[in-house]
């Protein structure tokens, strides 16, 4: 990776995440697929065949960690710098973090790209709004869905789901569509307007 793709991947991690996901991501993502920008709010992208996409973008980072001590806590801030937390995707299925995908109003789109940001690549995820309620958890207790999340709190429509350690193989096995180099989301980037 050179110095400004790692420049370009650091500002990324650095960003709020509303930032992050809805000034940088959800371009980038439009423009890789030849999308076009949705004409509402409700949604971020129209496909060719006119169906509505939502996209929503996590970053994976280790959980912070913690201390009820005052100078213990102040020295934890070195180790809970957010560029301190990054994820491999190697790393993923032993790593604890969590990457939360949230404020998904179903009834406002058809298809739902979600985009999880590891230290070393970029994976894309595409899920039908309808088989969200439904979205895998390997321990077989149910899914992953919690629906009632943000302002629109319409129980079932409006919630978020995590990913963690143990149930990122399901999102892996059954919704990865496609993985980003750092390097080819910089060449993307080229160009886009904000």
């Amino acid at each position: 990776m050179t110095s400004k793709v790692e420049e370009f991947r650091n500002g990324m991690f650095l960003s709020s995440s509303r930032r992050c996901g809805e000034t940088y991501m959800e371009r980038i993502i439009r423009k890789y697929y030849g999308w076009k920008e949705s004409s509402t709010i409700n949604n971020d992208a129209i496909n060719a065949d006119g169906e509505f996409i939502e996209i929503k973008c996590s970053k994976v980072l280790v959980t912070l960690v913690k201390s009820t001590d005052l100078t213990e806590s102040v020295i934890l801030e070195n180790k809970n710098f957010i560029l301190n937390r990054l994820i491999k995707l190697d790393d993923c299925y032993d790593a604890i973090y969590d990457s939360n995908i949230q404020n998904i109003k179903r009834h406002k789109f058809d298809i739902l790209i979600y985009v999880m940001l590891f230290e070393d690549c970029i994976k894309i995820f595409k899920c039908y709004s309808d088989d969200i309620p439904n979205i895998g958890r390997t321990d077989g207790k149910g899914s992953r869905w919690c629906g009632k999340h943000g302002g629109e709190d319409k129980k079932g429509k409006n919630g978020q789901f995590g990913i963690q350690k143990n149930n990122i193989e399901w999102h892996l096995d059954n919704k990865l569509i496609q993985t980003l180099t750092w390097e080819e989301a910089f060449k993307l980037s080229k160009g886009i307007t904000i």
